[in-house]
Protein backbone atom coordinates (compact mmCIF):
# COMPACT_ATOMS: atom_id res chain seq x y z
CA UNK A 1 0.00 0.00 0.00
CA UNK A 2 1.18 3.78 -0.41
CA UNK A 3 1.07 5.22 2.20
CA UNK A 4 0.22 9.58 2.71
CA UNK A 5 2.68 9.09 6.29
CA UNK A 6 4.52 6.05 7.52
CA UNK A 7 6.18 6.62 10.68
CA UNK A 8 9.03 4.01 11.22
CA UNK A 9 10.98 2.44 13.57
CA UNK A 10 8.94 3.88 17.12
CA UNK A 11 7.80 2.21 20.10
CA UNK A 12 3.71 2.15 19.89
CA UNK A 13 2.14 2.61 23.33
CA UNK A 14 -1.24 2.67 21.53
CA UNK A 15 -3.82 3.98 24.48
CA UNK A 16 -5.55 0.87 25.77
CA UNK A 17 -2.79 0.54 28.70
CA UNK A 18 -1.45 -2.58 26.99
CA UNK A 19 2.15 -3.11 26.91
CA UNK A 20 3.95 -1.20 24.43
CA UNK A 21 5.50 -2.53 21.14
CA UNK A 22 8.29 -1.85 18.64
CA UNK A 23 6.60 -0.90 15.33
CA UNK A 24 5.70 1.53 12.41
CA UNK A 25 2.36 3.16 11.62
CA UNK A 26 0.30 3.70 7.95
CA UNK A 27 -1.72 6.38 7.12
CA UNK A 28 -3.90 7.03 4.35
CA UNK A 29 -6.98 9.56 3.70
CA UNK A 30 -6.26 11.14 6.85
CA UNK A 31 -6.55 7.31 8.80
CA UNK A 32 -4.40 4.91 10.40
CA UNK A 33 -4.74 1.65 8.10
CA UNK A 34 -1.94 -0.24 9.24
CA UNK A 35 -0.05 -1.31 12.47
CA UNK A 36 3.11 -3.28 12.57
CA UNK A 37 6.20 -3.73 10.50
CA UNK A 38 5.49 -1.98 7.60
CA UNK A 39 7.01 -1.76 4.20
CA UNK A 40 5.24 -0.05 1.52
CA UNK A 41 5.95 3.42 0.22
CA UNK A 42 4.91 6.80 1.77
CA UNK A 43 4.46 10.69 0.45
CA UNK A 44 5.83 11.75 3.32
CA UNK A 45 8.29 8.72 6.13
CA UNK A 46 8.94 10.08 9.74
CA UNK A 47 11.90 7.82 11.34
CA UNK A 48 11.49 8.73 14.66
CA UNK A 49 14.25 6.51 15.84
CA UNK A 50 12.64 4.35 18.98
CA UNK A 51 10.65 7.68 20.24
CA UNK A 52 7.19 6.67 21.53
CA UNK A 53 4.20 6.33 19.20
CA UNK A 54 0.87 7.79 20.53
CA UNK A 55 -2.65 8.53 19.60
CA UNK A 56 -2.80 12.77 19.81
CA UNK A 57 -3.41 13.73 23.28
CA UNK A 58 -6.76 15.26 24.15
CA UNK A 59 -7.07 19.02 26.45
CA UNK A 60 -10.25 18.11 28.16
CA UNK A 61 -11.07 21.52 29.59
CA UNK A 62 -10.59 24.32 27.72
CA UNK A 63 -11.88 27.87 26.87
CA UNK A 64 -10.79 28.58 23.36
CA UNK A 65 -14.34 29.18 22.64
CA UNK A 66 -13.26 32.85 21.28
CA UNK A 67 -9.47 32.76 20.63
CA UNK A 68 -10.42 29.11 18.15
CA UNK A 69 -12.21 32.46 16.09
CA UNK A 70 -8.66 34.15 15.59
CA UNK A 71 -6.06 31.30 16.14
CA UNK A 72 -7.01 28.07 14.41
CA UNK A 73 -4.03 26.30 16.40
CA UNK A 74 -5.80 26.94 19.88
CA UNK A 75 -2.11 27.63 20.96
CA UNK A 76 -0.35 26.66 23.24
CA UNK A 77 -2.03 22.95 23.39
CA UNK A 78 -1.14 21.50 19.83
CA UNK A 79 2.70 22.31 21.12
CA UNK A 80 2.21 19.57 23.68
CA UNK A 81 0.74 17.07 21.73
CA UNK A 82 -2.52 17.90 21.90
CA UNK A 83 -5.27 17.06 18.64
CA UNK A 84 -7.87 17.40 20.38
CA UNK A 85 -9.54 20.58 22.28
CA UNK A 86 -12.78 20.62 24.51
CA UNK A 87 -14.13 24.17 24.68
CA UNK A 88 -17.74 25.52 26.33
CA UNK A 89 -17.04 24.22 30.14
CA UNK A 90 -18.00 25.96 33.12
CA UNK A 91 -21.55 26.78 31.74
CA UNK A 92 -19.46 29.31 29.53
CA UNK A 93 -20.18 29.82 25.56
CA UNK A 94 -20.31 32.26 23.21
CA UNK A 95 -24.15 30.34 21.43
CA UNK A 96 -26.88 31.06 21.76
CA UNK A 97 -26.17 34.53 21.68
CA UNK A 98 -28.66 37.42 20.67
CA UNK A 99 -28.01 40.83 19.85
CA UNK A 100 -29.09 41.82 23.12
CA UNK A 101 -27.15 39.23 25.08
CA UNK A 102 -23.91 39.07 23.00
CA UNK A 103 -21.79 41.39 25.26
CA UNK A 104 -23.01 39.55 28.21
CA UNK A 105 -21.48 36.69 27.55
CA UNK A 106 -18.01 38.27 26.49
CA UNK A 107 -18.36 40.19 29.73
CA UNK A 108 -19.16 36.46 31.78
CA UNK A 109 -16.50 34.46 29.78
CA UNK A 110 -13.68 37.57 29.97
CA UNK A 111 -14.09 37.86 33.79
CA UNK A 112 -14.06 34.40 34.57
CA UNK A 113 -11.23 33.10 32.59
CA UNK A 114 -8.89 36.04 32.73
CA UNK A 115 -9.09 36.52 29.01
CA UNK A 116 -8.73 40.25 27.59
CA UNK A 117 -12.05 41.73 27.69
CA UNK A 118 -10.55 44.03 24.60
CA UNK A 119 -9.23 40.90 22.98
CA UNK A 120 -12.61 39.12 22.92
CA UNK A 121 -14.36 41.97 21.44
CA UNK A 122 -12.37 42.68 18.40
CA UNK A 123 -11.72 38.89 17.95
CA UNK A 124 -15.55 37.31 18.26
CA UNK A 125 -17.44 38.58 14.77
CA UNK A 126 -20.58 37.15 16.14
CA UNK A 127 -22.26 36.39 12.79
CA UNK A 128 -24.33 33.28 14.72
CA UNK A 129 -27.29 33.57 17.03
CA UNK A 130 -28.18 30.27 17.35
CA UNK A 131 -26.18 27.25 19.09
CA UNK A 132 -25.92 25.50 15.54
CA UNK A 133 -24.89 28.54 13.85
CA UNK A 134 -21.92 28.98 16.12
CA UNK A 135 -20.99 24.75 15.55
CA UNK A 136 -21.49 25.82 11.56
CA UNK A 137 -18.74 29.27 12.26
CA UNK A 138 -16.34 26.65 14.02
CA UNK A 139 -16.28 24.89 11.34
CA UNK A 140 -13.22 24.81 9.02
CA UNK A 141 -9.46 26.59 8.90
CA UNK A 142 -8.65 24.69 12.23
CA UNK A 143 -5.36 23.47 12.87
CA UNK A 144 -6.64 21.05 15.75
CA UNK A 145 -10.03 19.15 16.24
CA UNK A 146 -12.62 20.92 18.46
CA UNK A 147 -15.27 19.66 20.44
CA UNK A 148 -17.77 22.11 22.25
CA UNK A 149 -20.04 21.66 25.44
CA UNK A 150 -23.16 23.93 25.61
CA UNK A 151 -22.98 26.46 28.31
CA UNK A 152 -25.97 26.83 30.79
CA UNK A 153 -25.21 30.15 31.58
CA UNK A 154 -25.31 31.17 27.96
CA UNK A 155 -28.41 28.87 27.89
CA UNK A 156 -30.07 30.58 30.72
CA UNK A 157 -29.23 33.90 29.52
CA UNK A 158 -30.88 32.92 26.80
CA UNK A 159 -34.39 32.08 27.56
CA UNK A 160 -34.56 34.36 30.81
CA UNK A 161 -32.77 37.35 29.66
CA UNK A 162 -31.75 39.64 32.60
CA UNK A 163 -33.63 37.48 35.28
CA UNK A 164 -31.00 34.76 35.02
CA UNK A 165 -28.74 36.72 37.50
CA UNK A 166 -31.68 36.90 40.23
CA UNK A 167 -34.49 34.35 39.49
CA UNK A 168 -35.71 30.84 39.29
CA UNK A 169 -36.71 29.62 36.27
CA UNK A 170 -40.44 28.70 35.40
CA UNK A 171 -41.64 25.30 33.92
CA UNK A 172 -41.80 26.57 30.77
CA UNK A 173 -38.90 28.40 30.76
CA UNK A 174 -37.07 25.18 32.09
CA UNK A 175 -38.62 23.38 28.96
CA UNK A 176 -37.32 25.79 26.50
CA UNK A 177 -33.71 25.15 28.27
CA UNK A 178 -34.05 21.69 27.56
CA UNK A 179 -34.68 22.53 23.83
CA UNK A 180 -32.04 24.30 22.88
CA UNK A 181 -29.28 21.22 24.45
CA UNK A 182 -31.65 18.97 22.07
CA UNK A 183 -30.94 20.96 19.42
CA UNK A 184 -27.72 21.92 20.02
CA UNK A 185 -26.93 17.62 20.91
CA UNK A 186 -28.46 16.97 17.27
CA UNK A 187 -26.19 19.95 15.66
CA UNK A 188 -23.22 18.08 17.51
CA UNK A 189 -22.49 19.34 20.47
CA UNK A 190 -20.59 16.98 23.22
CA UNK A 191 -23.04 17.93 25.64
CA UNK A 192 -23.64 20.59 28.76
CA UNK A 193 -21.56 22.05 31.26
CA UNK A 194 -22.71 24.16 34.21
CA UNK A 195 -21.23 24.71 38.01
CA UNK A 196 -21.47 25.93 41.48
CA UNK A 197 -18.96 28.48 42.13
CA UNK A 198 -20.23 31.75 43.56
CA UNK A 199 -17.18 33.31 43.09
CA UNK A 200 -17.62 33.41 39.43
CA UNK A 201 -19.23 36.97 38.07
CA UNK A 202 -18.80 39.15 35.24
CA UNK A 203 -17.38 42.58 34.55
CA UNK A 204 -20.76 44.09 36.13
CA UNK A 205 -20.45 41.95 39.61
CA UNK A 206 -22.82 39.76 38.89
CA UNK A 207 -22.69 36.02 39.52
CA UNK A 208 -22.73 33.56 36.66
CA UNK A 209 -26.28 32.59 35.90
CA UNK A 210 -25.46 28.58 36.44
CA UNK A 211 -25.26 29.42 40.29
CA UNK A 212 -29.48 30.88 40.35
CA UNK A 213 -29.65 27.02 38.98
CA UNK A 214 -27.13 24.81 39.77
CA UNK A 215 -29.85 22.72 41.59
CA UNK A 216 -33.26 20.98 40.93
CA UNK A 217 -33.34 23.29 37.75
CA UNK A 218 -29.96 22.29 36.35
CA UNK A 219 -31.32 18.33 37.46
CA UNK A 220 -34.23 18.75 34.81
CA UNK A 221 -32.47 20.00 32.20
CA UNK A 222 -29.84 17.66 32.12
CA UNK A 223 -32.28 15.07 31.43
CA UNK A 224 -32.41 16.48 27.95
CA UNK A 225 -29.27 14.16 27.43
CA UNK A 226 -30.68 10.91 28.38
CA UNK A 227 -33.85 11.62 26.43
CA UNK A 228 -31.82 12.09 23.10
CA UNK A 229 -28.82 9.74 24.42
CA UNK A 230 -26.11 11.72 23.96
CA UNK A 231 -23.55 13.59 25.20
CA UNK A 232 -21.73 14.48 29.12
CA UNK A 233 -21.93 16.52 31.77
CA UNK A 234 -19.41 18.88 32.95
CA UNK A 235 -19.86 20.28 36.34
CA UNK A 236 -17.49 22.18 37.45
CA UNK A 237 -18.76 21.73 41.43
CA UNK A 238 -17.08 24.42 44.01
CA UNK A 239 -19.64 24.50 46.09
CA UNK A 240 -20.09 20.49 47.17
CA UNK A 241 -23.62 19.82 45.33
CA UNK A 242 -22.35 16.37 44.75
CA UNK A 243 -21.68 15.96 48.78
CA UNK A 244 -24.45 18.10 49.94
CA UNK A 245 -26.98 16.84 47.61
CA UNK A 246 -25.72 14.00 45.40
CA UNK A 247 -27.41 15.81 41.77
CA UNK A 248 -24.25 14.78 39.78
CA UNK A 249 -24.84 11.23 40.99
CA UNK A 250 -28.62 11.05 40.41
CA UNK A 251 -27.81 12.49 36.51
CA UNK A 252 -25.47 10.14 35.68
CA UNK A 253 -28.13 7.57 37.41
CA UNK A 254 -31.51 9.01 35.56
CA UNK A 255 -29.25 9.79 32.41
CA UNK A 256 -26.95 7.16 31.99
CA UNK A 257 -24.78 9.72 30.22
CA UNK A 258 -20.93 10.15 31.43
CA UNK A 259 -20.61 13.04 34.18
CA UNK A 260 -17.55 14.55 35.36
CA UNK A 261 -16.45 16.79 38.24
CA UNK A 262 -13.90 18.77 39.29
CA UNK A 263 -13.97 17.43 42.80
CA UNK A 264 -13.03 14.31 44.70
CA UNK A 265 -15.56 11.66 45.26
CA UNK A 266 -17.21 12.50 48.86
CA UNK A 267 -16.67 9.90 51.33
CA UNK A 268 -18.94 7.49 51.79
CA UNK A 269 -20.82 8.30 48.10
CA UNK A 270 -21.93 5.32 46.03
CA UNK A 271 -20.61 6.16 42.36
CA UNK A 272 -21.20 1.80 42.06
CA UNK A 273 -22.26 1.56 38.19
CA UNK A 274 -21.90 5.09 37.38
CA UNK A 275 -20.13 6.74 34.48
CA UNK A 276 -18.62 9.14 37.50
CA UNK A 277 -15.23 10.81 36.80
CA UNK A 278 -12.88 13.36 38.50
CA UNK A 279 -10.60 15.63 36.73
CA UNK A 280 -8.14 16.87 38.20
CA UNK A 281 -4.49 18.65 37.55
CA UNK A 282 -1.83 16.71 37.91
CA UNK A 283 0.35 19.67 39.60
CA UNK A 284 1.69 19.75 42.83
CA UNK A 285 1.27 23.34 43.29
CA UNK A 286 -0.73 26.05 41.71
CA UNK A 287 0.72 27.21 38.18
CA UNK A 288 -1.26 30.94 37.94
CA UNK A 289 1.13 34.06 38.61
CA UNK A 290 -0.53 37.00 39.25
CA UNK A 291 -0.51 40.65 39.99
CA UNK A 292 -2.98 43.10 42.00
CA UNK A 293 -3.87 44.71 38.90
CA UNK A 294 -6.56 42.39 37.78
CA UNK A 295 -7.11 38.68 39.97
CA UNK A 296 -10.10 36.67 41.28
CA UNK A 297 -7.98 35.27 43.81
CA UNK A 298 -10.28 37.47 46.30
CA UNK A 299 -13.58 37.05 44.46
CA UNK A 300 -15.08 35.65 47.63
CA UNK A 301 -14.45 38.59 49.69
CA UNK A 302 -16.79 41.60 48.33
CA UNK A 303 -14.63 44.11 50.69
CA UNK A 304 -11.25 42.50 48.81
CA UNK A 305 -12.80 42.34 45.36
CA UNK A 306 -14.22 45.90 45.07
CA UNK A 307 -10.90 47.41 45.74
CA UNK A 308 -9.19 44.88 43.54
CA UNK A 309 -11.67 46.26 40.58
CA UNK A 310 -10.84 49.85 41.10
CA UNK A 311 -9.13 51.40 38.46
CA UNK A 312 -5.33 51.47 39.53
CA UNK A 313 -4.62 55.00 41.04
CA UNK A 314 -7.91 55.11 42.73
CA UNK A 315 -6.46 51.41 43.75
CA UNK A 316 -3.50 52.68 44.98
CA UNK A 317 -5.20 55.31 47.04
CA UNK A 318 -7.32 52.63 48.95
CA UNK A 319 -4.82 50.05 49.82
CA UNK A 320 -2.64 52.88 51.03
CA UNK A 321 -5.81 54.08 53.33
CA UNK A 322 -5.21 52.83 56.96
CA UNK A 323 -8.63 52.36 57.62
CA UNK A 324 -9.25 50.62 54.46
CA UNK A 325 -6.57 48.32 55.05
CA UNK A 326 -8.46 47.58 58.34
CA UNK A 327 -11.44 46.32 56.51
CA UNK A 328 -9.62 44.29 54.47
CA UNK A 329 -7.73 42.62 57.46
CA UNK A 330 -10.96 42.08 59.28
CA UNK A 331 -12.72 40.30 56.25
CA UNK A 332 -9.82 38.23 55.44
CA UNK A 333 -9.58 37.09 59.06
CA UNK A 334 -12.63 35.26 58.66
CA UNK A 335 -14.08 32.40 57.90
CA UNK A 336 -14.39 30.98 54.78
CA UNK A 337 -17.91 31.14 53.34
CA UNK A 338 -16.99 28.48 51.05
CA UNK A 339 -14.66 26.58 53.12
CA UNK A 340 -15.29 27.26 56.72
CA UNK A 341 -13.41 24.45 57.58
CA UNK A 342 -10.33 25.83 56.25
CA UNK A 343 -10.26 28.52 58.94
CA UNK A 344 -9.65 31.99 57.55
CA UNK A 345 -10.56 33.00 54.00
CA UNK A 346 -6.86 33.93 53.50
CA UNK A 347 -3.91 31.99 55.00
CA UNK A 348 -1.01 34.03 54.41
CA UNK A 349 1.46 31.18 54.69
CA UNK A 350 0.42 29.32 51.27
CA UNK A 351 0.51 33.14 49.64
CA UNK A 352 4.27 33.50 48.07
CA UNK A 353 5.83 35.74 45.99
CA UNK A 354 6.98 34.28 42.76
CA UNK A 355 8.72 37.22 40.66
CA UNK A 356 9.41 40.83 42.63
CA UNK A 357 10.22 43.67 40.07
CA UNK A 358 13.26 45.23 41.96
CA UNK A 359 16.54 44.23 42.75
CA UNK A 360 16.06 44.87 46.58
CA UNK A 361 13.31 42.25 46.95
CA UNK A 362 14.64 39.69 45.39
CA UNK A 363 15.16 37.66 48.85
CA UNK A 364 11.43 37.62 48.93
CA UNK A 365 11.40 35.26 46.15
CA UNK A 366 10.13 31.70 46.79
CA UNK A 367 8.93 33.25 50.48
CA UNK A 368 5.89 32.93 52.03
CA UNK A 369 3.90 36.52 52.77
CA UNK A 370 4.32 35.38 56.64
CA UNK A 371 8.40 35.07 55.55
CA UNK A 372 8.44 37.95 54.01
CA UNK A 373 6.24 39.91 56.87
CA UNK A 374 8.89 38.20 60.04
CA UNK A 375 11.59 39.37 57.72
CA UNK A 376 10.38 42.96 57.91
CA UNK A 377 8.72 42.96 61.09
CA UNK A 378 5.31 43.85 59.70
CA UNK A 379 1.74 42.10 59.75
CA UNK A 380 1.19 39.82 56.73
CA UNK A 381 -1.69 41.74 55.10
CA UNK A 382 0.99 45.33 55.34
CA UNK A 383 3.58 42.89 54.37
CA UNK A 384 1.76 42.43 51.13
CA UNK A 385 0.12 44.88 49.96
CA UNK A 386 3.22 47.28 50.73
CA UNK A 387 5.25 45.23 48.42
CA UNK A 388 2.82 45.31 45.78
CA UNK A 389 2.29 48.86 45.90
CA UNK A 390 5.58 49.60 45.78
CA UNK A 391 6.32 47.68 42.89
CA UNK A 392 3.63 49.25 41.31
CA UNK A 393 1.57 46.38 41.45
CA UNK A 394 3.63 44.10 39.07
CA UNK A 395 4.52 41.85 41.70
CA UNK A 396 4.35 37.96 40.56
CA UNK A 397 2.15 36.30 43.35
CA UNK A 398 1.15 32.48 43.58
CA UNK A 399 -0.61 30.22 46.33
CA UNK A 400 0.43 26.89 46.86
CA UNK A 401 -1.76 23.86 47.45
CA UNK A 402 -0.15 22.19 50.03
CA UNK A 403 -0.83 18.80 48.52
CA UNK A 404 2.14 16.32 49.05
CA UNK A 405 3.80 14.18 46.28
CA UNK A 406 2.49 10.89 48.25
CA UNK A 407 -1.58 11.72 47.46
CA UNK A 408 -1.53 13.49 44.15
CA UNK A 409 0.53 10.22 42.92
CA UNK A 410 -2.56 8.24 44.49
CA UNK A 411 -5.29 11.14 43.30
CA UNK A 412 -3.80 10.41 39.60
CA UNK A 413 -3.67 6.78 39.54
CA UNK A 414 -7.59 6.35 40.58
CA UNK A 415 -9.71 5.05 37.91
CA UNK A 416 -12.17 7.65 38.10
CA UNK A 417 -9.62 10.47 37.76
CA UNK A 418 -9.05 12.27 34.18
CA UNK A 419 -5.83 14.23 34.28
CA UNK A 420 -6.57 17.50 32.54
CA UNK A 421 -8.17 20.83 33.39
CA UNK A 422 -5.81 23.08 31.77
CA UNK A 423 -8.35 25.89 31.13
CA UNK A 424 -6.32 26.40 27.73
CA UNK A 425 -7.01 29.70 26.36
CA UNK A 426 -7.72 31.14 30.00
CA UNK A 427 -6.61 32.77 32.58
CA UNK A 428 -4.04 34.13 29.72
CA UNK A 429 -2.55 36.63 31.74
CA UNK A 430 -1.51 34.29 34.81
CA UNK A 431 -0.78 31.28 33.66
CA UNK A 432 -0.66 28.78 31.05
CA UNK A 433 -1.32 25.14 31.49
CA UNK A 434 -1.51 23.64 28.27
CA UNK A 435 2.02 21.59 29.70
CA UNK A 436 -0.55 19.12 32.07
CA UNK A 437 0.57 16.02 29.49
CA UNK A 438 3.74 16.72 29.16
CA UNK A 439 3.95 17.52 33.09
CA UNK A 440 2.29 14.16 34.07
CA UNK A 441 4.66 12.42 31.33
CA UNK A 442 7.62 13.97 32.59
CA UNK A 443 7.69 14.19 36.75
CA UNK A 444 4.67 11.46 36.81
CA UNK A 445 6.16 8.75 34.53
CA UNK A 446 10.20 9.34 34.01
CA UNK A 447 10.94 11.39 37.51
CA UNK A 448 8.88 9.92 40.45
CA UNK A 449 7.82 6.58 38.34
CA UNK A 450 4.29 6.73 40.00
CA UNK A 451 2.68 5.43 37.03
CA UNK A 452 3.56 3.78 34.04
CA UNK A 453 3.76 5.19 30.59
CA UNK A 454 1.06 3.01 29.23
CA UNK A 455 -1.16 3.79 31.72
CA UNK A 456 -0.37 7.68 31.38
CA UNK A 457 -1.16 7.86 27.99
CA UNK A 458 -4.43 5.54 28.22
CA UNK A 459 -5.46 8.55 30.71
CA UNK A 460 -4.31 11.08 28.17
CA UNK A 461 -5.62 9.49 24.72
CA UNK A 462 -8.62 6.53 24.96
CA UNK A 463 -10.11 7.10 28.54
CA UNK A 464 -10.70 10.80 27.47
CA UNK A 465 -11.82 9.91 24.24
CA UNK A 466 -14.17 7.63 25.59
CA UNK A 467 -15.70 9.59 28.16
CA UNK A 468 -16.29 13.01 25.25
CA UNK A 469 -17.86 10.40 23.27
CA UNK A 470 -14.85 10.58 20.34
CA UNK A 471 -15.01 6.78 19.50
CA UNK A 472 -12.73 7.31 16.33
CA UNK A 473 -10.11 8.28 17.93
CA UNK A 474 -8.02 7.78 21.22
CA UNK A 475 -6.25 4.71 20.22
CA UNK A 476 -3.49 3.63 17.42
CA UNK A 477 -6.19 1.45 15.36
CA UNK A 478 -6.46 0.87 12.14
CA UNK A 479 -9.71 2.62 10.74
CA UNK A 480 -9.66 5.41 13.54
CA UNK A 481 -8.64 8.81 13.07
CA UNK A 482 -4.80 9.81 12.60
CA UNK A 483 -4.40 11.99 15.20
CA UNK A 484 -1.25 11.10 16.64
CA UNK A 485 1.78 12.23 18.70
CA UNK A 486 5.39 11.55 18.64
CA UNK A 487 7.87 12.41 21.61
CA UNK A 488 10.51 10.99 23.56
CA UNK A 489 10.07 9.92 26.61
CA UNK A 490 13.65 10.63 28.34
CA UNK A 491 13.55 14.16 27.68
CA UNK A 492 10.08 15.00 27.20
CA UNK A 493 9.81 18.27 29.61
CA UNK A 494 7.34 21.57 30.01
CA UNK A 495 9.36 24.87 29.44
CA UNK A 496 9.48 28.06 30.79
CA UNK A 497 6.68 30.17 31.24
CA UNK A 498 7.11 33.58 29.26
CA UNK A 499 4.83 36.16 28.03
CA UNK A 500 4.28 37.25 24.16
CA UNK A 501 1.81 40.44 23.06
CA UNK A 502 -0.24 38.04 20.09
CA UNK A 503 -3.94 38.96 21.13
CA UNK A 504 -6.24 40.99 19.32
CA UNK A 505 -6.07 44.62 20.29
CA UNK A 506 -2.64 44.08 21.33
CA UNK A 507 -2.92 42.40 24.79
CA UNK A 508 -0.54 40.04 26.18
CA UNK A 509 -0.64 36.44 27.36
CA UNK A 510 1.35 33.64 28.98
CA UNK A 511 3.09 30.92 26.70
CA UNK A 512 4.71 28.30 27.67
CA UNK A 513 5.93 25.68 24.87
CA UNK A 514 7.86 21.89 25.65
CA UNK A 515 10.56 19.92 24.90
CA UNK A 516 10.60 16.38 23.24
CA UNK A 517 7.50 16.90 21.79
CA UNK A 518 8.71 16.12 18.04
CA UNK A 519 5.32 15.69 16.21
CA UNK A 520 1.72 16.47 16.29
CA UNK A 521 -0.26 14.87 13.58
CA UNK A 522 -3.36 15.70 13.21
CA UNK A 523 -5.81 13.60 10.79
CA UNK A 524 -2.75 12.48 9.25
CA UNK A 525 -0.99 15.68 8.64
CA UNK A 526 2.12 16.72 10.36
CA UNK A 527 0.56 20.34 12.29
CA UNK A 528 3.64 20.64 14.85
CA UNK A 529 7.39 19.89 13.46
CA UNK A 530 9.83 19.82 16.45
CA UNK A 531 8.25 22.82 18.10
CA UNK A 532 7.31 25.00 14.84
CA UNK A 533 3.81 24.71 12.53
CA UNK A 534 4.54 23.51 9.33
CA UNK A 535 1.54 25.57 7.76
CA UNK A 536 -1.24 22.64 7.83
CA UNK A 537 -4.82 22.94 9.03
CA UNK A 538 -5.82 19.64 9.05
CA UNK A 539 -8.34 19.91 12.49
CA UNK A 540 -12.07 19.85 11.88
CA UNK A 541 -14.93 20.25 14.33
CA UNK A 542 -15.92 17.24 16.09
CA UNK A 543 -19.19 16.83 16.50
CA UNK A 544 -21.56 14.61 19.13
CA UNK A 545 -23.11 11.13 18.45
CA UNK A 546 -26.80 12.41 18.11
CA UNK A 547 -25.34 14.50 15.41
CA UNK A 548 -26.80 14.12 11.87
CA UNK A 549 -26.29 15.92 8.45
Amino acid sequence: MEFDLLIKNGRVVDGSGAPSFDGDVGVKDGHIVEVGKLSGGAKQVLDVQGQVISPGFIDNHCHFDGQVLWDPLCTFSVYHGATTVINGNCSLALAPARPDARADLLSMLSRVEAIPIESLQAGVDFTWESYPQYLDRVDGNLGVNVGSLMGFSAIRRHVMGEAAYTSEASLVEVEEMKELVREGLRAGSLGLSSELNRRHMDHEGRVLPANHGAGAEFYEVAMALGEVGAGTVQFGDTGGIEQSDGLLSRIARDTGRPVITSRLKPEGASWDGLRMYSMQAPFMENTARWTLISVGTFDGMPGWANVIALPIEEKRAALSDPAVREELRLEASKPSPYSPENGSSVDWSKFYVATPLKEKNRPFTERSITEVATMQGKDPLDAFLDLALEEDFKTLFYQRTGVTAENMGKIINDPIVLPGLSDGGAHVTRRCDSHFSTFLLSYWVRQRQAMSLEAAVRKLTFMGASIFGLHDRGLIRPGLAGDIVVFDPATVEPGNLGMVDDFPAGASRMRRMCEGVNYTIVNGEVVIDHGEHTGALPGRLLRGSAYSV
